[in-house]
């Protein structure tokens, strides 16, 4: 008896009618392309997402002139070239080829959506390729709650991290790019002469940020009555184009030499959302796509609402801080950590640099505090909400309430407990973020209460996050935390933070990043704790470029040599 042809030849061959008549049912998108990239098939999913309505019709055009209809992009918003994508990467032999993610957007209509893609390669009976199957299963709503999801937790922390309102408002632009907007202007409103003062333009590509940053220095004496944004201020009420037009650039210049750039920067679509508090509007935040293509959505508009009423508050809050500026500068210094103590059998070292605003020390929200406990040493690290008297007194509650609460209860998920309780029973709204941890012989006991994960680094460089984090602390009734333990061998490290790290910005507005900051770290295993915050410190004084305008603090832990 003839041996049964293999898959590949068979769908080749035209033999798998019943297996074509099961792909139809699947929700995935399925194609099958030849040796020669030639489509061979393709699933009723795929024919819609391609844009076709038959395979016939799909095969009378060349692949590229298909693929060409989009721009694809990873998941840090990366474009991809062909060449990255898995199906040539599959037919040219590749093996072992995980899903990959990716945002795909329709240059005609603007219209994306995520993929998760997986590609299987189909041999013939000598082995080699002779076709290879792709699946694309439509991730868009998951990726896109994630991507939301992640601007407001960013804007959340970042929002709070500096009094001045200008450094609060380049912080929420530059978290909506590009993740929201491929750039983004921020204007406050001056109620007395009904000026309009542009505070940010943040975009995503750097050769056009310049051009976009020219609209400022257009800025008309008078503000125009029709332009979007002076409507917005006006009215309090959002904008959402879709699709922008000539006529819709018209009504956003507020001259002639803002609509030349605007029509430079090749605006796709825009939403305009008000900066609100309470009853009074006191800004705009504008944010368009251009070169990404993309098209904004009723979604995206909801979204840029909350980060306007976030800013909004935000900025207020730093008008208020103001005139405390004086006492904080006095505080600050009694809030300084105290020295650290000895730990038998560890080497523990601290960094903490105070946010140096217009030449004062700001007093911050980030901490961090080490004491015996009883059966453990016990380590604490946060970063509170707000900035000046109202941060040093919950800062002063979080070191104080943790060393009390650790002599009670030495295990971090009840100090969280705690002080999760004392922050709630406050008149007014207060949270925190905190990593409480004990530590022991050759090993760490950690909760952490939505703050970054520790970083631990092993002796050949690998960097892991751990613990995964709970709820906020003053965030929500009932919170529950769970701790986790980490065993830190000899030569090893461990490195807790605050987000003022990772939040360290550019004179460009770039962020320092995780991703950065586990490099250095795998680049220094092995090192001690002090030298290793040596080249930490080092390394954010040079990336930033002068003095630090958010808190930082650290603190890095290894064991003590045999």
């Amino acid at each position: 008896m003839d041996r049964e042809l293999p898959l590949g030849e068979r769908i080749l061959n035209g033999q798998g009618p019943e297996l074509a008549e099961l792909l139809e049912l699947v929700g995935e998108a399925v194609t099958v392309r030849d040796r020669q990239d030639g489509f061979v098939y393709a699933n009723r999913t795929a024919l819609q997402n391609l844009g076709f309505a038959s395979i016939e019709e799909l095969q009378a055009h060349p692949d590229r002139s298909v693929l060409d209809r989009f721009v694809v992009y990873d998941e840090a918003g990366k474009e991809m070239g062909r060449s990255m994508f898995p199906t040539p990467r599959a037919a040219a032999g590749e093996t072992q080829l995980s899903p990959t993610v990716m945002h795909v957007v329709d240059r005609r209509t603007g219209e994306s959506r995520w993929e998760q893609v997986r590609v299987t390669a189909l041999r013939d009976r000598t082995g080699q390729v002779a076709a290879t199957v792709t699946v694309a299963e439509n991730v868009t709503a998951v990726k896109n709650a994630e991507v939301h999801t992640r601007v407001l937790s960013e804007t959340g922390r970042i929002l709070s991290s500096s009094l001045n309102s200008e450094q609060t408002l380049r912080n929420v632009a530059w978290a909506a790019v590009p993740a929201l907007a491929d750039w983004c202007l921020v204007e406050l409103a001056d109620e007395p002469d009904d000026r309009r003062d542009q505070v940010v333009v943040a975009h995503r590509n750097p050769q056009l940020r310049d051009l976009a940053g020219q609209l400022a220095e257009l800025e008309p004496d008078e503000p125009g009555e029709h332009s979007a944004s002076s409507r917005v201020i006006d009215t309090g009420d959002s904008a959402l184009l879709v699709e922008v037009d000539e006529s819709d650039l018209g009504r956003i210049a507020r001259g002639p030499g803002q609509l030349r750039v605007l029509r430079e920067l090749g605006i796709r679509s825009a939403i305009v959302v008000p900066m609100r508090i309470r009853d009074r509007t006191i800004g705009a935040i504008s944010f368009y796509t251009s070169d990404s293509l993309r098209r904004l959505t009723q979604p995206d508009l909801e979204l840029a609402e909350q980060l306007g009423r976030r800013a909004a508050v935000a900025v207020e809050n730093s008008r208020l801080h103001t005139t405390l500026a004086e006492v904080a500068d006095t505080l600050a210094q009694s809030l300084m950590p105290n020295p650290l103590p000895e730990l038998p059998g560890w080497e523990i070292a601290a960094l903490y640099q105070p946010a140096v605003v217009e030449e004062r020390i700001e007093v911050g929200g980030d901490f961090y505090e080490v004491f015996d406990a009883g059966p453990a040493p016990l380590a604490l690290i946060g970063d509170v909400t707000g900035h000046g008297v109202a941060a040093a007194t919950l800062t002063a509650l979080m070191r104080h309430g943790a060393r009390f609460s650790g002599r009670l209860e030495p295990e971090p998920e009840a100090v969280l407990r705690h002080l999760d309780e004392e922050l709630r029973e406050r008149p007014s709204s207060a949270m925190c973020t905190a990593l409480c941890a004990t530590i022991h012989e050759r090993r760490l006991v950690l909760a952490s209460a939505g703050h970054p994960p520790a970083l631990h680094v092993a002796a050949g460089g690998e960097v892991t996050e751990v613990p995964t984090p709970g709820p906020l602390l003053g965030a929500f009734a009932d919170s529950e935390w769970q701790a986790e333990t980490l065993s830190v061998a000899a030569g090893e490290l461990v490195l807790l933070y605050t987000d003022g790290v990772t939040e360290t910005a550019s004179e460009s507005g770039e962020r320092y990043g995780v991703e950065r900051l586990r490099q250095l770290l795998s680049a220094h295993a092995g090192s001690r704790p002090q030298p290793l915050l040596d080249v930490l410190d080092a390394a954010l004084d040079l990336f930033r470029g002068g003095a630090p305008t958010d808190d930082i603090a650290a603190l890095a832990l290894a064991p003590r040599d045999d």
